[in-house]
């Protein structure tokens, strides 16, 4: 969440959805007394690519400027998306020094990663990939390194993946079923 001036007027700006539950599901785990983990490869490919990506993303989507009450052909300005990836920055700093939040320094072997990408291998060519594929513009069908390492920490750990990143999501079942992850809690 954040509050900007655009074209003179004060603005909030927050993923709405999607914020308001992830908070409200860590508060949750928080008061349970859970720590909530996630392996350093996560936090590397935020800050080396994700953070402008996710901001400009936000940024060019439609429901966002009408969110925001812009006009549908305005434009966010660079000025604007700079200080929203500070502040996202800033914000993932401050969650790596509660207590309660651990960056675990974690990579799984090659046999493990192998295990997860045959897994995903063996759905090429069924209804369910191709679609999968043609939503996120891929023809690869498997995920990120760092989604499979996620998968195999999971495994490994006994602890569910909290996400919405479909290349998780869609195949839900499947990992747990085939005992590639401990879990999937989906964030919609």
């Amino acid at each position: 969440m954040h509050e900007e001036k655009i074209k003179g007027k004060a603005v909030i700006i927050r993923v709405m959805g999607f914020t308001n539950r992830i908070q409200r599901l860590t508060e949750q785990f928080v008061t349970d007394g859970f720590e909530i983990e996630t392996i350093s490869g996560v936090i590397d490919e935020i800050f080396d690519k994700g953070i402008a990506k996710i901001v400009d993303e936000f940024c060019d989507d439609p429901q966002t400027i009408s969110l925001i009450g812009l006009p549908e052909r305005v434009k966010i300005s660079s000025r604007i998306r700079l200080r929203l990836a500070r502040k996202t920055e800033e914000k993932i700093k401050r969650l790596q020094n509660k207590a309660w939040f651990k960056v675990i320094d974690y990579h799984p072997d090659e046999r493990e990663i192998r295990e997860v990408k045959d897994f995903y291998l063996s759905l090429n060519g069924t209804l369910k990939m191709e679609e999968h594929k043609r939503k996120k513009r891929t023809r690869v069908p498997y995920p990120s390194d760092i989604d499979m390492a996620l998968l195999t920490y999971s495994k490994k750990t006994g602890a569910p993946i909290v996400t919405n990143d479909s290349d998780l999501t869609d195949f839900k079942e499947e990992l747990v079923g085939k005992g590639l992850c401990s879990g999937i809690i989906v964030v919609p």
